[in-house]
Parts: structure tokens; C-alpha cells; sequence
């Protein structure tokens, strides 16, 4: 059973995290994955460039293991992607991704596991676009969410929601970076 769901989202403040170095015309891999809509990206994805971002403190380094800037899009330290693989792996597609880091290597990622009907339509305010909804406050309906760990919605071209039980097992493995403290209203 699902007590909680948060959005997926990483520490900006306290870790660094990675911005995209992308030549002007081309389109941002932001962009080109709420255009996806959730689905798999194909054999024309070409590596992408990523820039290390210093965290708030002006401090650049690479002790994290997520990072949420270019969400929908994600990476993962290798590490803290092989220690969720079997999560992460049916539920989305591991692309490559290009950083500096001489000993550190990262992944990047794009998940694919869309649930419908998740939406209290009747108590989250929020403005219809032709791609998505905007939210201004999300309320998400508890029975309808049939996944155990990580999810998007349709209505929503960029959220990705992780439960309870996701949160437990990044926490028991000591993954750094990630941020729980958004928690998604259920009813």
C-alpha cells in the first residue's frame, strides 16, 4: 500500500548538480523529453553534454549521485544507478551523457512508466494546456496509483513521483542528493 508520494527531485542547495552544455539550435534535452511524452527515446538519441553546476554554497564537485536540474530528464551516478537498476530499469531508458569527471561516471535517464487517471481532477487546481496541465496544487488519487516505487502522469508533461518505499531504499542505501521534502497530496 502507497502512504506517501513525493516528486522526484534532487538537493540543489547543498550538492552540485548538472546543467546542459548544448549548442545554440539545438533544442535542450528538457524540451526533447517533455515532447517524448513518456515515451522511449529512439536510435537517433545522440550523448549529450553536461556541465557540472555549483551547489549554493559555490562549491563544484561531483559527491552526488542524482540530479534533477533537466528533469523530466535525470542522471545517476553509475552507482546509484546499478544500486536502483532493477527500479529503474523497466520503468524508464538509461541514456548516455557526457560529463568531465575523470573517476566519477554518471547516466542519464528517462522514464517511461505513465499511469492514468491519477488526478483528483475535482481537488487540484490547475490550467489545461494543449501538452499537459499546469498545477498549482496537485492532489494525486491513492487507489489508482499501481506502481510501488516510481511513476509520471499524463496530465503532467515533467513530474515524475516516487513512493514512500522508493524514498526508504534510497535512504537505506545512502544515495546522496536526493530531496524527499516535496510530498504529494493523496486522496
Amino acid at each position: 500500500m502507497i502512504n506517501k508520494v513525493y516528486y522526484l527531485k534532487s538537493d540543489m542547495v547543498n550538492y552540485c548538480s548538472f546543467i546542459q552544455n548544448y549548442p545554440d539550435g539545438e533544442e535542450s534535452i528538457m524540451g526533447r523529453s517533455r515532447d517524448q511524452g513518456w515515451r522511449r527515446f529512439g536510435n537517433d538519441y545522440t550523448e549529450i553534454s553536461l556541465e557540472l553546476r555549483s551547489n549554493d554554497f559555490g562549491k563544484k564537485n561531483y559527491q552526488f549521485d542524482f540530479s534533477s536540474a533537466l528533469s523530466p530528464f535525470f542522471v545517476f551516478s553509475e552507482s546509484g544507478a546499478n544500486h536502483l537498476f532493477d527500479i529503474l530499469n523497466p520503468r524508464g531508458q538509461f541514456l548516455g551523457v557526457r560529463t568531465a569527471s575523470k573517476r566519477k561516471k554518471f547516466i542519464g535517464y528517462y522514464p517511461t512508466n505513465v499511469l492514468s487517471e491519477c488526478v483528483d481532477k475535482e481537488k487540484s487546481i490547475y490550467t489545461e494546456y494543449p501538452k499537459g496541465f499546469m498545477f498549482e496544487k496537485l492532489i494525486l488519487v491513492k487507489n489508482n496509483i499501481t506502481d510501488e516505487y516510481l511513476f509520471s502522469i499524463n496530465e503532467n508533461i515533467s513530474g515524475v513521483f516516487v513512493t514512500d518505499k522508493f524514498r526508504k531504499l534510497v535512504e537505506k542505501i545512502g544515495l546522496l542528493c536526493f530531496d524527499f521534502s516535496k510530498e504529494i497530496e493523496l486522496s
